[in-house]
């Protein structure tokens, strides 16, 4: 089976929140929100027992896209992510530089990005904040050692991304990975706007295509759906060595593979804390060798 976490009934009022959200980035027009809304509701009765909360949300952006007419509501948040992260460049590099681990301190950065998130909340904060709340963090010392040697063992590692603006804090991690040992780096991102994960153009925007190959999945799912990816991403998916995951999409689709995955996200809501057995808000690294299915 390729996706193991399957959506619960918690998850329902999430994508009619969800929907709303994007449907009043989408138009001001109450009667095409409500349409929206209507759409959706018709919609769920219908899915499939075991369907993943990325495939629903996935069905749920195309409606708010075919009723509004507009493909890509976040594009305006996402710039902005990507602006307020790059103008914290620096500082984060230095935050690397000068701590006692450098690699640590750059997967807790990443891990910390991971907050930019406006499919799980309407807003996230200062970025800022967001940098300098890293600094705190307590990654599982058994699982990062794992990462940690994982890197030095591999030749091609390839970086799943998810958000916008998150994208800043994966390329401080890339870089960082790439002073450790040569490494070919393939960083994949989304095919089409869903939400607001990264594109080809917000991580050219942001200058992975400098430190990385860029390649999108083929998908529009907020995860990385294998069957529905193309089949470049999938030769790379399969000849990696590591495969670095961000997000709780990501993870949800893939927690159950057998690859040498490491997971990082923040944890976000009560189903993935119940999956992953970490409480909300915890910062995750954990290899999908250590998932219990």
């Amino acid at each position: 089976m390729e996706q193991r976490l399957k959506a619960y009934l918690d998850c329902i009022p999430c994508f009619f929140r969800q929907a709303l959200a994007a449907a009043r980035m989408s138009t001001d027009d109450e009667s095409v929100q409500r349409h929206v809304l209507n759409s959706v509701s018709f919609m769920i009765p219908d899915l499939a027992l075991g369907v993943t909360p990325p495939e629903i949300a996935q069905q749920v952006y195309r409606i708010v896209h075919e009723i509004t007419g507009n493909n890509d509501p976040y594009i305006e948040a996402k710039q902005h992510a990507n602006q307020s992260a790059m103008a914290l460049y620096a500082r984060m590099k230095d935050m690397v530089d000068y701590s006692e681990d450098t690699l640590e301190s750059a997967c807790k950065l990443a891990i910390a990005g991971n907050a930019i998130d406006l499919g799980a909340r309407a807003e996230f904060g200062s970025m800022y904040s967001i940098a300098e709340d890293s600094e705190r963090y307590q990654l599982d010392q058994v699982h990062y050692r794992r990462f940690q040697e994982s890197v030095r063992q591999s030749s091609l590692i390839l970086y799943l991304a998810d958000n916008a603006g998150e994208i800043v804090f994966d390329r401080i991690l890339i870089e960082q990975l790439l002073r450790i040992k040569k490494l070919e780096i393939v960083l994949v991102v989304r095919e089409k706007p869903i939400i607001n994960d990264a594109t080809l153009e917000d991580a050219r925007q942001v200058g992975l295509n400098n430190v990385a190959t860029i390649i999108s999945n083929g998908s529009d799912a907020p995860a990385t759906i294998l069957s529905q990816c193309s089949s470049k991403m999938r030769e790379y998916y399969q000849a990696a060595d590591l495969i670095i995951s961000k997000g709780q999409g990501n993870y949800e689709s893939l927690s159950d593979r057998s690859e040498n995955i490491f997971f990082l996200f923040k944890v976000k809501c009560p189903v993935i804390a119940r999956d992953s057995g970490y409480e909300i808000d915890r910062p995750v690294l954990i290899s999908s060798n250590e998932i219990k299915i």
